[in-house]
Parts: structure tokens; sequence; C-alpha cells
């Protein structure tokens, strides 16, 4: 069996689901794919590349900076995945995440929600990827004729604390988001009323485990690695291909409390999403049971939140249950019959006919595009 190296950590959700796309392309090539963990040591790469003796590598930069490796490979084909646009390589290929438009798509999502100011949280080293989604985000904001602002090294709580209110903020990803919502918090600010909180890479670790739970965007992560393993195959097939850079962007936003709702929003609507978002797709939930979780009368309960949301409680259920179902057709194999019930629906005809209505496919369908790598 051919080994193909794949120099990468795996250490969180977005890495594993770049390696799960690899995977998949794997099986169709009858590959072994090795995981080495992401090391910026040339004599470690040396010693993989002698031991295992690949006829291929993968190689996430993501992490590191300056010019790529080239030398390290001689003439074994190579692919790199999110290696530094200001250091292509002239010899191998690359397949890149497209921050900007990831940006852009959370900043989409911040303004329709009517915040009056937009903040960016980024990490303190400079990786490329983050000043990217900075620039997009404010570009973005400030063209809907709305301020930035950026922490720059300051006291995460002296500059929360100073921005003007309500304030969006897109965080550079979700390990970053988890530090803008703790130090939220600390400072006694309330989330979403006066700050808003937007991740990237939809890590339910760190999404799930905080109280509002995190938005957060969702890359295409399982394309792009299934993309990466069909490059190097090209390169393997064709040698001497000419070096490429391949594109991949955002496919969701997942929202979660940390958005869903803006400053002086009547408090019996906020529990209202919270419990349809954890309960929707338990399949016993019902307009009666949001009813007594609001605790006022059903006139006035649909009546707000309506006038929030912008739809009513049952297309809320809906949402809810319609994005849980997309997200298990993305990333598993479960029989759809199983999706179904797990989703909350009693009835499997109306789901496959409201998801030909929204997607303009069968569920079938959509399943067979994503695991080609080819989403629209």
């Amino acid at each position: 069996m051919n080994i193909i190296l794949f120099f990468q950590s795996t250490l969180r959700k977005s890495w594993r689901e770049k390696l799960a796309g690899v995977f998949r392309f794997a099986q169709e090539r009858d590959w072994l794919v090795q995981v080495v963990e992401r090391t910026a040591s040339p004599a470690d790469i040396r010693a993989a590349l002698e031991t295992w003796c690949p006829i291929g590598c993968l190689v996430d930069r993501a992490m590191d900076s300056g010019p790529p490796p080239d030398d390290l490979f001689g003439e074994l084909p190579v692919v790199y995945l999110d290696q530094d646009p200001a250091y292509p390589s002239a010899k191998y290929p690359c397949v890149l995440h497209d921050s900007a438009a990831t940006a852009h798509l959370a900043a989409e999502e911040l303004l329709s929600l009517g915040y009056s100011s937009f903040g960016y949280f980024g990490p303190t080293h400079p990786y490329f990827w983050s000043r990217e989604r900075a620039v997009s985000f404010r570009d973005t904001v400030e063209a809907a004729g709305y301020r930035y602002f950026e922490c720059k090294g300051e006291n995460i709580q002296k500059w929360l604390r100073g921005l003007p209110k309500p304030c969006g903020i897109l965080a550079a990803n979700d390990y970053e988001a988890q530090r803008v919502h703790h130090a939220s918090q600390t400072a006694g600010l309330k989330i979403p009323d006066e700050i808003a909180i937007v991740g990237i890479d939809n890590d339910e670790l760190y999404c799930e485990m905080m109280k509002p739970g995190i938005t957060s965007v969702q890359p295409d992560f399982e394309s792009a690695g299934y993309r990466l393993a069909s490059l190097l195959a090209r390169l393997i097939d064709f040698p001497g291909t000419k070096p490429l850079v391949e594109m991949y962007g955002p496919c969701d936003i997942i929202r979660r409390g940390s958005t869903r709702i803006v400053k002086g929003t009547d408090i019996r609507v906020k529990r209202a999403l919270e419990f349809i978002r954890k309960n929707a797709c338990s399949g016993t939930i019902g307009i009666d049971d949001v009813l007594r979780v609001m605790n006022c009368s059903r006139r006035l309960a649909t009546l707000r939140f309506r006038e929030t949301v912008g739809h009513s409680i049952l297309d809320e259920i809906h949402i809810v249950r319609f994005e849980r179902a997309c997200k298990m057709l993305r990333e598993t194999d479960k029989p759809i019959e199983f999706i179904i019930s797990a989703c909350g629906y009693v009835s499997g005809s109306f789901l496959k006919k409201y998801f030909r209505q929204r997607m303009g496919c069968s569920m079938r369908d959509y399943r067979k595009k994503q695991a080609s790598g080819c989403k629209g």
C-alpha cells in the first residue's frame, strides 16, 4: 500500500476535519495516510521521510510563517495547506483558506443583527490569516458606515469596557472567542446585549461549553482536506504540474446565544431561543413547551418572538432542526432515515420536501455534493 505523510497537528477540531477529508480521498486511492505531528524541525521531517518512504506529502502550514520548506522534499510530490500567500511556493501547489470571505460572512451576520459598533480580537502572534480576517472585517463594517475597533495588545477587559455598546466582535477563531466570552463576563458585560461574539471554526469544545454558546462560522474544512489530497494525486499522476492555489471558504454559520439577540430584547424571548436550541431535535418539543418557558400568554409570546427574531416560534424550531440535518449529512454517513429521527422529525416526507424547497436538491444529492467537494 502506498504511504502518504500528512504533516499536521490533530489537536483541534478544524485540523481533524481536514484530516477526515484526506482520509476520504485516500480510501478511493488505496493510500495509507500517516499523520506526523506538525513540527518546524527539518531534522524531524527528514527522519519521517526516511522512515516511511512516502510517495507524496501533505503539509499544513497554517501555524508557520515564512517561505515553505521546499528543499526538504527533493523531487517528492508535495501539496501545502494554508501556506502564507506572501511566500508562495515556486514548486508545489497549495490549498488556501479564504479568510477574507469568512470574515466578511461574519461581518454580514453581525450587521444584520443591528449592532452599532464592531471589534476584532486576534491572537498575540501575527498569523497571516488573522490579519486577513481583521482587514476584511474592518472593510465590511466601515463600508456600511460603522466604527471599527481592534484589540492590539491591550488588556482584554479594559478594551471591552471601552467599546461603544452594543458591540459585535469577531474573534480570529473559537479559542480567541472563548477568551473574549470569559473576559466579557468577568468585566460584568452582558452577552449578547452589550457584547456579541462570533468565532471561526465551529469547534463545539469551545462553543458549547460557554453559556451562552458562541456563534461560529464553519469553514469548509473537510472539503479542503479532500481537495488537498486530490491535488496530490494529480501531482503524482502528472509530475511537473504547474503550481497553483485553490481556495476554500466558509460553508455555514452555526448560531448560538452569543449573537441571537441585541440590547433591549425581552428576557422571555432569550429563554425561548436557548430552550429551542437545546431541545428542538429531541422530537418532543412543541410550541406549548416554548410558551411554558416564556411564561406569558400565547398572544404576547408569539408577538414578542416574531418582533425580535423575525419569524414564528415554529419556524425557529424548524430552522434549528434543519441546520442539524445539514450538519449530519455533511459530517456523518448515518442513514437518512436515522438523521430524520435524530433531528426531531416525526415525518420523513415533511423534511424531504422542506429540504428540496430550501436547497434545490434531495438530501441524498446534497450529501453526494458534499462528498465530492463540490459545495455550492
